[in-house]
């Protein structure tokens, strides 16, 4: 692994801690969801696409934990909605959770993830808890226990892998463009640019055919590839910002910021998709041990 190296100004860090919105809203986690759920319909077992509007309610839990009157579940939630890939400087990313922790306690002064954020591990760790779940699926496939768990890992999957594809989840410039003394102007952006999947509603247009899922492996370099490249959005999100201002007041938007809005759905449902789609394919090779399987009922 390549040894990551920060050399950071105090206020850098405490930019990176100010508090990640919620990204796309409830609607627009619920739109992604339900759409990559409906693109794996050939695939998947029928009860998924029976259960599409509960897993795409179930898909706001994650935002929901960041709950204030909930400290603790807050203060360890949060730091899995983002990342700011600045603090990085360009070095690569371990590819366990435990390797980037023991980096950012390395540092000089300290680093804690609420000052980076942990967004790619918690993609990367419920994809394989959504694949343990189906691995257990795959010996009982009517046991309503197993579905309803497998429902709940897919929506949270859903959840963190749209998170990722809102570019200003990876960035220090999540509200506005980070200040000279680093501290973030909270402008406002981050609201405007969460609503547009639930305002602009990108699910009721034609869909491109394209949108094929694919299996992510080696998974950790791929959502590292989608990270970066929700990444390279930032500076375009900034030169879109004055279109999203007429929205405030119910105008119509531009053809362009529509067009960047059915580009990020576009991603965000492939993106979905592709992981949940790892995971059913991984889980068919995934060893479990005896006790670790639902127990066959008399019948079976």
């Amino acid at each position: 692994m390549k040894v990551l190296r920060l050399t950071l100004a105090l206020g850098v860090v405490a930019l990176a801690s100010t508090s990640h919105l919620q990204a796309w809203h409830a609607d627009g986690h619920r739109i992604t969801t339900f759409d990559a759920i409906t693109l794996l319909s050939e695939e998947l077992p029928k009860f998924l696409q029976d259960g599409r509007d509960q897993m795409a309610w179930d898909s706001i839990d994650p935002d929901l934990m960041r709950n204030r009157s909930l400290p603790q579940l807050r203060d360890r939630e949060s730091p899995d909605h983002y990342l700011d890939l600045e603090l990085l400087q360009g070095e690569e990313l371990p590819d366990m959770r435990s390797g980037f922790l023991r980096f950012l306690g390395s540092q000089e002064p300290s680093l804690d993830p609420s000052q980076v954020g942990t967004l790619p591990y918690s993609v990367v760790e419920v994809t394989q808890r959504l694949t343990l779940a189906f691995a257990q699926l795959r010996r009982q496939l009517a046991d309503e226990h197993l579905q309803a768990k497998v429902m709940i890992s897919a929506a949270y999957v859903a959840h963190y892998a749209t998170d990722l594809c809102q570019p200003l989840h990876t960035t220090i410039h999540h509200d506005g463009r980070a200040l000279q003394d680093y501290s973030s102007p909270l402008t406002g952006i981050h609201q405007q640019v969460d609503a547009l999947f639930g305002r602009l509603q990108p699910q009721n247009e034609n869909r491109d055919e394209s949108l094929v899922p694919r299996v992510l492996k080696p998974i950790f370099p791929a959502v590292v590839e989608e990270l970066e490249r929700s990444h390279a959005e930032v500076d375009r999100v900034y030169e879109l910002e004055g279109d999203l201002m007429p929205l405030e007041a119910d105008g119509e938007p531009s053809a362009r910021l529509r067009a960047w809005t059915r580009e990020r759905y576009r991603a965000s449902v492939l993106f979905t998709s592709s992981l949940i789609l790892t995971a059913w394919r991984e889980s068919a090779d995934l060893q479990i041990p005896e006790w670790g399987l639902p127990e066959q009922s008399p019948t079976d």
